[in-house]
């Protein structure tokens, strides 16, 4: 099952690689960034890791890959990145936050939003701690 959920986000994020206008073979690499947040992610949660501990961990991750191949391949982080956050993006979540809110199921809701601002706090997180330690590891090389 792991399989085919990898396969489908490295599908899914070379789509929005595409409406997100990035061009040639960084389509490709964007892609196996996708592949990679969705597998970690997966993997983080199968050994019983917290969502947000999960999300934290997939997410930074991604962007040490995003970092590395940027690097290589000459480019933005952000040209990777973003696409290849698209699996994991908590879109889910802030749709059933604002179902909740129209059904007049405050609690419901509340509980869905701090659910979803968890996650996505992780995964910003993530981005800066990596991010952090790049600049610092480049400012210290120089």
């Amino acid at each position: 099952m792991f399989f085919i959920e990898v396969i489908f986000a490295f599908f899914i994020t070379i789509s929005f690689a595409i409406l997100f206008n990035v061009r040639g073979k960084l389509i490709i690499y964007s892609g196996i960034g996708g592949a990679i947040s969705w597998l970690f992610y997966l993997l983080f949660t199968k050994e019983g890791y917290s969502y947000s501990t999960c999300y934290l961990l997939a997410t930074a991750i991604t962007a040490f890959y995003s970092e590395i191949m940027a690097k290589r391949l000459q480019t933005t982080v952000p040209t990777l990145l973003i696409a290849a956050l698209i699996p994991m993006a908590p879109g889910g979540g802030v749709y059933y936050t604002m179902l909740y809110l129209i059904q007049n199921k405050y609690q419901d809701s509340m509980l869905k939003g701090m659910e979803t601002s968890i996650i996505a706090g992780s995964m910003a997180l993530g981005i800066i701690l990596v991010t952090t330690f790049f600049r610092i590891f480049h400012l210290t090389k120089r």
